[in-house]
């Protein structure tokens, strides 16, 4: 997969999807955490090992989501 670009609350981030299954967000040559996603009762659920706020991680896993389909 090739990355791609998303704005989250105003900001430009670059998503580096990664082999598995991961995705890495970076904020120019920065990296801001890496995410991915989990299955549950309620749908998929998008995590962080990263000290990310869970808005933020729901809200770029949302545009991931988008891009992907």
């Amino acid at each position: 997969m090739e990355n791609f670009n998303i704005t989250v609350n105003s900001q430009d981030f670059t998503v580096e999807p990664q082999e598995n299954g991961t995705y890495r967000i970076m904020n120019g040559e920065e990296k801001t955490g890496v995410i991915y996603a989990e299955p549950s009762d309620e749908g998929t659920q998008w995590r962080t090992l990263d000290g990310l706020e869970d808005s933020f991680v729901a809200e770029v896993g949302k545009l991931i989501t988008r891009h992907n389909q």
